[in-house]
């Protein structure tokens, strides 16, 4: 008898220890509350062990399938007491009795499975043991379950909401079951993922909506479900534009499907004709790169033109930028600028930066530093570090808006951490910055009035350029005609530019030709090759080629790389008497010998008008291939070399587009 009652204290010691070891009960003192879970209570493994008498008789009642004796015999097996340690056999008599149904047997795998306690680490494993006990009503696996689906755990996520969709161990609840899907679906769960995409496809428990049923399928197929992928190709055969959409972004990218860029176009197409906007967009990206479809801008245009139409942001920004390169459309600046506004006006990050970044250097449109400031500044208060680091070196620089709007920003907390100190430092700069600048232009208007030429010349650079005062254009031309009215040749072949584009004056070319041939009398050379322009197209004045060789040959004595090409090409057409190809090569060895910079720099100056960089680089590479095509030897091949300097910015649109206005002027002439 005694021996008999040693060994089931033995068993009874075991049988304890092993349970207490196989699940981790809740600690509220523990970091990591997900490394913890439900335990069996002592007094549990103390009753089953006295139910036994000896393993032999243990080991028949669990073979019979008493599930008391599967859970204790597991347990030995796990502990090596009384028998050869092996895990997996307690694993398997453990799943035996919690297939059985048996609580304590499937918190114990669970514990197990979760911790990788002599078995493989499993989550869903785990998971899947826990929520059979939690069905059986036990609150702490339940609170267990909810703790990890709240911290992340998919298994979790993908059980809670089974469960809540049949009421097992909780009361049904389909909005639940829901939310506790999306969860575990945003983060991959192949299985949530379907479940939603049939919940929205048939609007059971939630509002019926196919577009969100094709996302779910979408992300489940990508991972290759093949029902999800069937689904999708069904509905698209149908005319579902957004399942043909993500159907054809599956097969663009190779997820879920063998890649086929042409299957993918063809499907884009079927959804874009039917307006559905993702796919216009899309469609205008396969022409613009050639992917799937020969390349071809101006199909990518008209697709991405279908977009912007509808109000797509990232298809007007992309419209914006083709007009500005001259790609599929002709080069038009101000619809460029048009379609950036309308981007950014829906809050398009990089429509606001480039925007900004226009009106700061006066690239398309006139300078205007406030309205510079003020899209950067949009810009970075939504994070955007290139729009940032503007505001932030403007601010060094003294831009008083520019520290105004970063005391704000670190006011508030808006695209920085919020700090006093540096609200206050930046405030304090602000208004020590205006008040400077308050003063110097006080000043440079009181000697302006009294006839200073120099400062009526700042005065409408100040105007015009709208960072110390709000922009003013006609404030500007009338600075700028005092001082040209003086004799400032500055003033003069500015104010030649302002009667062009019509900013703060009547536009009126003849009242441009008139200050640019002032400016030009008194030497300088980008208004004489400007007026030379003038006489060779008959612009504002009456033609005459002789005359505008005239004011060619003055700029290019002065060492304009522009005229000295512009003069090399008309004496290799013959166009001045008494010149010859000699002379033409003469004058393009002086332009190529000046460099690359210095040849960008003069046609800066000269089509400043334009302001669109990628109409100086078009006329720029015009020049060069004229000059090409009529010199010879080392100065051709020096030409070339800077022609194609220039050709490695441009697009192959504008490329052609140079090419296209070389010929129409060697055939003009």
């Amino acid at each position: 008898m005694a021996s008999r009652y040693t060994y089931l204290i033995t068993i009874c010691v075991t049988v304890s220890a092993v349970l207490g070891a196989t699940s981790c009960a809740p600690d509220t003192q523990s970091k990591d509350t997900r490394s913890q879970g439900p335990r069996l209570q002592d007094s549990e493994t103390v009753e089953l062990a006295e139910a036994d008498q000896g393993i032999p008789n243990l080991r028949a009642r669990a073979e019979q399938g008493n599930v008391e004796a599967q859970l204790v015999l597991g347990g030995m097996y796990f502990a090596g007491q009384g028998v050869a340690e092996d895990a997996t056999e307690g694993v398997r008599w453990w799943r035996l009795a919690a297939e059985q149904g048996y609580l304590p047997a499937q918190t114990g795998l669970g514990g197990r499975y979760f911790d990788g306690r002599g078995v493989p680490q499993d989550a869903a494993e785990a998971v899947r043991w826990y929520r059979l006990a939690a069905e059986q009503g036990d609150a702490e696996v339940l609170a267990w379950l909810h703790l990890n689906a709240e911290q992340g755990l998919m298994p979790a996520q993908a059980g809670l909401a089974e469960m809540y969709v049949e009421g097992l161990g909780v009361v049904q609840d389909t909005a639940e079951a829901v939310r506790w899907y999306q969860a575990a679906a945003e983060q991959g769960h192949v299985a949530a993922q379907l479940t939603l995409g049939s919940r929205y496809d048939t609007g059971r428990g939630v509002v019926q909506d196919l577009a969100e049923a094709v996302r779910w399928y979408r992300l489940a197929a990508e991972q290759g479900a093949a029902e999800a992928t069937a689904w999708l190709h069904l509905n698209a055969e149908q005319g579902v534009a957004t399942a043909q959409h993500g159907l054809g972004v599956m097969y663009a990218e190779g997820r879920g499907v063998i890649q086929d860029e042409t299957e993918a176009v063809q499907l884009y197409r079927s959804a874009a004709g039917q307006g559905y906007l993702a796919a216009q967009v899309t469609l205008g990206s396969m022409y613009a790169e050639g992917r799937g479809v020969a390349q071809d801008d101006a199909e990518a245009v008209w697709w991405y033109r279908l977009a912007a139409e509808q109000e797509h942001a990232d298809a007007q920004f992309t419209l914006g930028s083709m007009y500005l390169d001259g790609r599929g459309v002709a080069q038009d600046t101000n619809e460029a600028v048009r379609w950036y506004l309308l981007a950014a006006e829906q809050e398009h990050l990089s429509a606001q930066v480039t925007l900004g970044s226009m009106y700061a250097e006066g690239r398309g449109v006139a300078q205007d530093a406030s309205e510079a400031v003020r899209l950067y500044l949009l810009a970075a208060e939504r994070g955007e570090p290139e729009a940032l680091t503007w505001i932030r070196e403007a601010a060094n620089q003294g831009w008083a808006e520019a520290q105004a709007s970063l005391a704000g920003m670190y006011a508030e907390g808006r695209g920085v951490a919020a700090d006093e100190f540096e609200a206050e430092r930046w405030s304090n700069q602000a208004s020590d910055q205006a008040r400077a600048e308050a003063e110097a232009v006080a000043w440079f208007r009181q000697a302006a009035e009294q006839g200073n030429v120099e400062a009526q010349l700042v005065l409408g650079i100040i105007f015009s350029a709208g960072r110390i005062v709000p922009r003013d254009e006609v404030k500007a031309a009338q600075w700028y005609l005092q001082a040209a009215e003086q004799g400032n040749v500055m003033a003069q072949y500015t104010l030649g530019l302002k009667h062009d584009r019509g900013e703060g004056v009547v536009r009126d070319e003849v009242g441009a030709v008139r200050w640019y041939q002032a400016a030009a009398e008194q030497g300088h050379a980008a208004a004489q090759l400007t007026l030379g322009h003038r006489f060779f197209s008959g612009r504002g004045i009456t033609q005459d080629e002789a005359e505008a060789v005239r004011w060619y040959r003055m700029a290019a004595e002065q060492g304009h790389s522009v005229s000295q090409l512009a003069l090399g090409v008309i004496y290799a057409d013959g166009r001045s008497p008494g010149q010859d190809g000699t002379d033409a090569e003469g004058w393009f060895r002086r332009a190529v010998a000046q460099g690359f910079d210095r040849v960008q720099y003069d046609f800066r100056v000269v089509y400043s008008d334009d302001r669109g960089v990628g109409l100086d680089d078009v006329t720029t590479h015009m020049w060069l291939d004229l000059a090409a095509s009529r010199s010879t030897g080392e100065v051709q091949d020096l030409v070339a070399s800077l022609r194609e300097s220039v050709a490695q910015r441009m697009t192959r649109n504008q490329i052609t587009e140079a090419q296209r206005r070389a010929r129409v002027w060697g055939t003009a002439r």
